[in-house]
């Protein structure tokens, strides 16, 4: 700073310390209000807060698919901007690494500095690139980590004109039109690939557990040995331990084939069934453990059958009917990373393999939010002219069109009322043909005019001659 009467300089003085990491604030959107009417009956009456992006920290854990996940440098300088969590096991927010004292860089001292300041070396490097960027790729992400257009950034984050021309319901309710009070709560992703970040895992594994088996040379008994599901270390969305709970169950013989016919060289042919399966609820926002039964009445043995080893013998053999027989395979969860992953407490899933309901499928749900989430960027599709699905108005091509359209579709309502679906499927659009009616399965006939003789009484049927007066 500049000197005041004559005096020293006042020194900066910092007013953060040197901290390994700090957790930063991220652009967040209100949800539905989902707090326990039992409890609070008297929020029931209190203004709901509006469902608009404001900046929070530290509250709730950071989307991996948030388009408004960024950093500014303003948010570090403003006092409380950012957080001091170095400690903490949970970091919600977005964390940054600051300030790290460990030397990784070439100019954290001034001898190596000249490599970057040096005018020859920047010179050699622009001509042997030619000024192109070598592409380097997220596998996080599988996105690339660098943009030289504003097209490729929109398109990493779906946020282009192209990909938000069609959408797709996740949650809420299909039937009802977007853009209309009942579609309010619906929310929809974009067209296009999501890049959305994976959750990563170390290296880790789950179990589970089969209903019988068969000892060579022996006969059908209760299956206890607990079958290892390895993950490696790496990114995972829930398909990818999905496809590797499949693929482990697969070499284990664990499955059924649909058609005898069809190919069973890899887990995932079409006509390979499994009994377990791993699926995301998305209404519950919660992961499930499905265990379907096995027995006859399931797979009847007229459909599927069991696969064979290499010696051509079964593994293992399908119950009958009837209940208190072990039925259910279970997935173990152990006391491991995948308790946090999945949302799912160290037990058997379902806890009892023995049939007591005749139940066809046991569904348990995780007991805590699963930190694999649903891949796929958020769209809150509510357009203000939902009938030519776009905001604002529309052409008067377009709008010429779109009453064409609805002129036809009105008069086939009325005619299925008068004749019947038949006729209204010759008259408009997306209506299944449920029969013909009978002038078109005889034809139509030609016209004929009747004549009389003026001496007799005798009368003449009279054909047209041209083919104008057939019509």
């Amino acid at each position: 700073m500049s000197a005041l009467l004559s005096l020293n300089p006042i020194p900066l003085i910092s007013w953060k310390g040197r901290t390994f990491n700090q957790v930063h604030s991220s652009i967040q959107k209100n949800g539905q209000y989902t707090e326990n009417t039992s409890t609070s009956v008297q929020n029931l009456f209190s203004a709901n807060p509006l469902k608009i992006y404001r900046r929070e920290i530290a509250n709730i854990t950071t989307e991996p698919c948030n388009s408004r996940a960024s950093l500014r440098v303003d948010n570090f300088n403003r006092p409380s901007g950012t957080i001091n969590n170095s400690n903490a096991t949970n970091n919600n927010g977005l964390v940054n690494t600051i300030i790290d004292p460990t030397p990784n860089n070439t100019c954290d001292n001034y001898e190596n500095c000249s490599v970057v300041l040096s005018p020859a070396e920047n010179a050699r490097n622009r001509v042997r690139s030619s000024g192109m960027i070598k592409r380097k790729f997220n596998e996080n992400r599988n996105n690339d980590t660098y943009y030289t257009s504003t097209s490729q950034y929109l398109n990493s984050r779906n946020r282009t004109f192209i990909q938000n021309q069609y959408n797709y319901i996740r949650i809420g309710d299909s039937t009802s039109t977007p853009g209309t009070n009942l579609a309010s709560g619906n929310i929809y992703s974009p067209s296009g690939t999501n890049h959305c970040a994976k959750y990563y895992l170390p290296n880790t594994t789950f179990k589970y557990k089969w209903i019988n088996n068969i000892p060579d040379g022996g006969t059908n008994v209760l299956d206890g040995e607990e079958y290892t599901v390895t993950v490696p270390s790496g990114n995972y969305s829930l398909d990818d331990i999905n496809r590797i709970f499949k693929q482990t169950m697969f070499q284990n013989l664990h499955f059924f084939i649909k058609d005898p016919t069809g190919t069973t060289d890899e887990y995932y042919s079409e006509n390979i069934s499994y009994a377990l399966n791993l699926a995301f609820n998305n209404n519950t926002n919660d992961i499930e453990f499905q265990s379907y039964r096995i027995d006859i009445d399931t797979f009847p043995p007229s459909n599927f059958t069991i696969p064979s080893d290499s010696s051509n013998d079964k593994t293992w053999e399908l119950p009958g009917t009837g209940t208190g027989v072990n039925k259910f395979p279970q997935i173990i969860i152990s006391n491991n990373e995948m308790k946090k992953a999945l949302g799912f407490t160290e037990a058997y899933y379902p806890s009892s393999q023995v049939n007591t309901n005749n139940e066809i499928v046991q569904a348990s749900i995780s007991s805590s939010t699963p930190s694999i989430q649903p891949l796929y960027t958020k769209l809150y599709y509510k357009p203000n002219n939902p009938q030519f699905a776009q905001q604002g108005a529309v052409s008067a091509g377009d709008l010429i069109t779109r009453k064409k359209y609805n002129s036809i579709t009105n008069s086939t309502a009325e005619y299925r009322n008068a004749f019947g679906n038949h006729v209204a499927n010759a008259l408009a659009y997306g209506v299944p043909s449920n029969g013909y009616t009978i002038k078109d399965k005889i034809g139509y006939p030609m016209k004929k005019t009747p004549t009389f003789n003026k001496y007799n009484s005798e009368m003449k049927e009279c054909s047209v001659t041209s083919f104008a007066n057939a019509i």
